[in-house]
């Protein structure tokens, strides 16, 4: 700190110049000498403090790290036990929550994948078993009796045949469920000449109220949803099949509707399950499967109503943005 004085340099009534003189004043540097000491003491007090605030986060949060990481090698070692992330979660540190919170959710979807991967592996070796043990006894009768009459030999034959074409349309529906995890495409889709042209290759007729819009997403597998559709209210349904497609509250809607006896009222919540059928002579059970699958990845669902003598599938999905 400095004092200045400064007197004016007059030439008549004009100010031509000024004296300037300075100075620190001899009571602050005798002031400043006193609380050096003490300001001393207390900048090291706080660097002390600053010193051990540091440690003292830097120990909470490298054990919430740690602590982490730790559960992050179990989950990567095969443990499906995530209540150590569900913990981390509620850390004082915010960084290692939100970070918990984020591998707490990719282990819930890991976890619903390999439950999914789990019962679908069983279906599969379920489903998979019959007729292969069908065709594993129809060649053992066939090599063990070379004289067997050839109606009977006829006939294992054609069982065999059907068994193995079954095996193909389980395969072929297995690949086709796999891919439509996810849509092959992210093109903008026409739903209404969709629909029309689905309606014109099976013959059924279609109604359409207003405009269904377009949506984002596999124009091929789209197809696949109404051809499935249309077949199981065919083969299961009276004798009229029909379309309806509109739009409301962004969402576009097709109904397949068909006059058949309908869906009993314990095989209903199962009709979108994998191989779940009630003719196992000719469907593999995945078709219906299919069709909620690419709903789902499309970002819609479909649900169905039945009652005798009117069953409706309806297929929601969101309108594409303009």
């Amino acid at each position: 700190m400095r004092l200045f004085v400064a007197i004016p340099i007059l030439r008549g009534d004009a100010i031509v110049g000024a004296v300037v003189m300075s100075r620190t004043p001899r009571e602050e540097v005798q002031a400043f000498v006193q609380m050096g000491p003490r300001l001393g003491i207390a900048l090291l007090t706080v660097v002390t403090f600053t010193f051990a605030l540091a440690m003292t986060s830097g120990h909470f949060g490298s054990r919430s790290l740690a602590a982490l990481a730790q559960a992050a090698r179990r989950i990567a070692g095969g443990s499906r036990d995530g209540s150590a992330l569900a913990n981390l979660e509620h850390s004082r540190v915010g960084e290692v929550g939100e970070l918990a919170a984020a591998v707490g959710a990719m282990h819930a979807q890991l976890q619903a994948r390999l439950d999914y991967i789990d019962e679908f592996a069983g279906n599969v070796a379920h489903e998979f078993r019959t007729p292969i043990a069908t065709l594993r006894g129809t060649f053992e009768l066939l090599s063990d009796d070379p004289d067997m009459e050839k109606a009977q030999r006829d006939r294992f034959v054609a069982n065999a045949q059907a068994e193995l074409h079954r095996l193909e349309a389980l395969v072929s529906g297995l690949l086709a469920l796999a891919r439509a995890e996810r849509p092959q495409a992210t093109d903008v889709v026409d739903l209404d000449r969709l629909v029309a042209s689905v309606a014109a290759r099976h013959e059924v007729e279609v109604e359409f109220d207003g405009s269904c819009g377009r949506v984002v997403g596999s124009a091929q597998q789209l197809e696949s949803v109404l051809d499935n559709l249309i077949d199981n209210a065919t083969r299961h349904g009276g004798e009229t099949v029909s379309l309806r497609a509109s739009t409301s509250n962004g969402q576009a809607t097709v109904e397949v509707v068909d006059d058949g006896s309908g869906i009993g009222a314990a095989d209903l919540p199962r009709v979108f399950d994998r191989f779940f059928t009630t003719d196992r002579k000719h469907g593999t059970g995945l078709g219906l499967a299919l069709v909620r699958v690419v709903a789902r990845a499309h970002g819609g669902e479909v649900r169905v109503d039945s009652a005798p003598g009117r069953t409706v599938f309806t297929v929601s999905l969101p309108v594409a943005e303009a």
